[in-house]
């Protein structure tokens, strides 16, 4: 199974950036995982918001499992989301796309369209911590199912 973190614009900070690298490199010790990140609309508003979501269908390839990260997911334990991504593995998935908008979120309508939104959490976080968080959880994930000790 291959893992793809889809996000609006780029990893400024170098904080930020480093911890991703950290977290998106050792998930992908257990699977291929690919970082696209798409360059934010130049609309404004809902005009932007559908502008970055044609940009997130024309990139996604077809039989994809495709995952909002959006706040008004239903909440998830880490242990759940290893649950999800085992069932995944387990069924032959090939692919599956985590999506992170902007700082406007997500089209309504794209959202719709996924086969999963997830909620890191019920706060609003920065977009950047978004992706450092989604690439830790994933890779918590890949321990949990193996059994492995970082996750307590």
């Amino acid at each position: 199974m291959k893992i793809e973190i889809m996000a609006v614009g780029k990893l400024r900070d170098k904080h930020y950036r480093a911890l991703f690298t950290e977290y998106f490199g050792r998930l992908g010790h257990y699977l291929p995982c690919a970082n696209t990140e798409i360059k934010a609309s130049r609309q404004s508003g809902l005009e932007a918001l559908a502008d970055e979501a044609q940009t997130f269908r024309a990139r996604t390839k077809t039989h994809t499992i495709r995952v909002a990260m959006d706040e008004r997911g239903p909440p998830r334990t880490s242990t759940e989301l290893a649950e999800i991504c085992q069932e995944w593995m387990l069924r032959g998935t090939r692919n599956v796309a985590f999506y992170i908008g902007s700082a406007e979120g997500l089209d309504a309508t794209f959202r719709g369209e996924c086969d999963l939104v997830l909620s890191l959490s019920t706060m609003t976080l920065p977009h950047e911590m978004a992706r450092v968080l989604l690439a830790e959880q994933l890779y918590r994930a890949q321990t949990i199912i193996r059994g492995e000790p970082y996750h307590k």
